[in-house]
C-alpha cells in the first residue's frame, strides 16, 4: 500500500491513521518545532512503523514524494488558500483536505476530486483515509479529475479574469 503525504495538522491526522488499516502508511513533509512531540505521539499510538518524517522537501524531491504517494492530506485547522492542494492536485493525487483549508471547497468535488472532512472527527477522518485508499481504480480516477479540475487555475485562465475585470472597471 502506498503512502499519504500531509504537511499541517499531522497530530490530528497520527490519530486518524492509527485508527486505519496496517497497511497504510504516512508520509509527513515539512519541519517544525512539532517534530519531537509528533514522533513522540505516533510511537504512543503504536504506529512508529507507518510514519515517516521526510522534513523539508522541494523541487526534484517533493515531485518524488508526490509521485509515490497515493493521496495527499491536508488536515489543518486553518490555511488560507491551500496551494499546496493546488501542487498536489498537479501530481495527479487525489485529496483528502480538512474544511478549515479556506480553498478546499474551490478544489475539492466530494467523490470526484477528493474529500473534505473534518479533522477533528477522528472516526470520519479515519474512515475517509480508508475508503479512499483501498480502491485503487477511484483514486486514478480523482487523482485525473483533479488535475484536470486545476486547468481554472493556469496562469492563462486566471490572467484572463483579470483582465475581464479590469475591463469592466475601466469601461465604466
Amino acid at each position: 500500500m502506498g503512502g499519504l503525504i500531509v504537511r499541517k495538522g499531522v497530530d490530528l491526522l497520527l490519530n486518524a491513521l492509527a485508527l486505519t488499516d496496517a497497511s497504510i502508511t504516512l508520509v509527513v513533509v515539512g519541519d517544525g518545532g512539532e517534530k519531537e512531540r509528533l514522533m513522540k505521539q505516533a510511537e504512543q499510538l503504536g504506529i512508529t512503523d507507518r510514519v515517516t518524517f521526510m522534513g523539508f522537501l522541494e523541487g526534484e524531491d517533493l515531485y518524488r514524494c508526490y509521485a509515490e504517494s497515493d493521496v495527499f492530506v491536508l488536515p489543518t485547522r486553518e490555511d488560507c488558500f491551500g496551494l499546496v492542494t493546488l501542487e498536489a492536485m498537479c501530481a495527479k493525487l487525489p485529496v483528502i483536505s480538512s474544511k478549515y483549508a479556506d480553498g478546499a471547497r474551490d478544489l475539492i468535488e466530494k467523490d470526484v476530486t477528493g474529500l473534505i472532512i473534518d479533522p477533528y472527527d477522528t472516526k470520519e477522518f479515519a474512515k475517509a483515509i480508508e475508503t479512499m485508499v483501498m480502491d485503487t481504480e477511484k483514486l486514478k480516477r480523482m487523482g485525473m479529475a483533479g488535475f484536470e479540475r486545476i486547468e481554472k487555475f493556469s496562469f492563462e485562465n486566471v490572467s484572463k479574469g483579470y483582465v475581464e475585470a479590469i475591463d469592466s472597471v475601466l469601461m465604466n
